[in-house]
């Protein structure tokens, strides 16, 4: 029996992964687009699946927070093994007890008060696991999706210098052109298709990273979809150090910060003594006597004050403070350096489409029109050639740079999920 996998993608599923069926059969590439990686870095990834464990053991400890402490329960018997009856008159002596721990601090509260606490932070912990993930994930998707098109443009020029090579051949027939014309671009030709060989190897490279950080077995991703800058709102990039407070990182470090502070609780409450109920019964047989007993048993802390686990307890919350400080600082300061990434690569985009790439279909137009009336040799049209194909690569690494920075823009500020899920980087048929 062969297996597919599905992959949920907004607009409707995906087929990934198709026909892992007979045995040494390679399998299909899974093709997928930015939102389809996003949705399977949080609801396949194993990486997120390990760190939501960290939940599970968050919620086991509440468990144990929650519990009451168990009753102690004695029995023990009494013989006389000689001398004169002082402590019971009779074969045997039996007793039983009960003892009750009584938490009159309020310690049970103030455990479970540090485990839901601890849920809380685990929880933001694998919220911002996600969003760190989510925004490698997709900057390799990126990559890869660059890797594609610039193998696609190489191709193009491949063909294009194919063509050439035609009309300078036809030109060499008719005697107009050179034996060495014809050469310089079989020369050029085979130059570019070693780039091309290198470019599919740079498409596997860049799958098999993104295939890594999403962790799905037997994952082979192809990417899917046109490399263009993301439509973000209006207001997306409006005051970054403001939105560092939204931030993944930083409302885990807050969350953090909170667990730490109900430890200091818990600390200042066990520091008191735990009294204990006890409650039994004795008796003898032959003759029978019966007593109860009713007692009161404490601890007096005059050794051990308990003040190391308060101690350590105000460390532990100084040190998440200043851990919730430094996450604010460094979120605020990279949420703003994305920012200016992302004003400055769209000026340049912008600038690069109105002075350069409207020109591209003109300037190669002209250097073959020029070649077919003799006014330029072979060198000007190979080198309009490499200059239109090295302006278009320019053009999709500054695309893939730009996507990129909008991509960890807004995983940093936690509007990632919103962002590209409901705008889709369109699919090509």
């Amino acid at each position: 029996m062969s297996r597919q996998r599905l992959y949920a993608v907004p607009g409707g599923l995906l087929l990934a992964a198709s026909l892992l069926c007979a045995q040494g059969a390679a399998p299909a590439a899974d093709v997928m687009d930015l939102a389809g990686v996003l949705r399977i870095v949080r609801e396949v990834s194993p990486r997120l699946a390990l760190e939501r464990q960290n939940i599970s053991s968050a919620e086991a400890n509440r468990i144990s927070a929650g519990a009451y402490p168990n009753p102690t329960i004695s029995y023990g018997r009494f013989r006389p093994q000689g001398g004169q009856p002082t402590l019971f008159d009779g074969s045997r002596q039996e007793q039983a007890t009960v003892d009750v721990p009584l938490l009159i601090a309020g310690q049970r509260t103030a455990r479970l008060e540090k485990a839901e606490r601890d849920i809380e932070a685990a929880r933001a912990r694998v919220a911002a696991g996600a969003s760190s993930l989510a925004a490698e994930a997709g900057a390799a998707f990126v990559a890869l999706l660059a890797a594609q098109e610039k193998a696609a443009l190489l191709s193009q020029s491949n063909a294009e210098l194919s063509r050439l090579r035609d009309i300078v051949a036809s030109r060499a027939d008719l005697g107009v052109a050179s034996r060495y014309d014809t050469t310089r671009l079989d020369v050029e030709l085979g130059s570019f298709r070693s780039k091309l060989e290198d470019a599919r190897a740079d498409i596997a490279d860049r799958a098999g990273t993104l295939a890594a950080l999403l962790g799905v077995p037997q994952m082979r991703p192809s990417a899917t979809g046109s490399l263009a800058p993301l439509a973000l709102p209006a207001n997306a990039l409006s005051t970054p150090r403001d939105r560092a407070a939204s931030s993944p990182t930083v409302t885990a470090a807050v969350q953090e910060e909170k667990a730490a502070q109900s430890g200091i609780d818990i600390a200042q409450r066990e520091r008191w003594p735990t009294p204990s109920i006890s409650v039994g019964r004795s008796w003898t047989s032959h003759p029978y006597g019966a007593a109860n007993f009713l007692g009161l048993s404490v601890e007096i802390p005059i050794f051990d004050t308990r003040r190391g686990p308060v101690a350590k307890a105000e460390s532990d919350a100084n040190a998440a403070k200043l851990r919730r400080e430094i996450a604010e600082a460094e979120t605020a300061a990279n949420l703003e350096r994305y920012a200016n990434i992302i004003a400055g690569r769209q000026s340049a985009l912008q600038r690069f489409d109105s002075e350069s790439a409207s020109r591209l279909p003109s300037l190669k137009e002209m250097a073959e029109q020029a070649y077919r009336l003799g006014r330029s040799s072979i060198f000007e049209l190979l080198d309009s050639t490499r200059t239109r194909h090295e302006l278009q690569q320019s053009r999709i690494d500054l695309v893939a740079s730009l996507v990129e920075a909008q991509l960890r823009y807004l995983a940093t500020s936690g509007s990632l999920d919103h962002a590209v899920g409901g705008t889709s980087t369109p699919s090509k048929p």
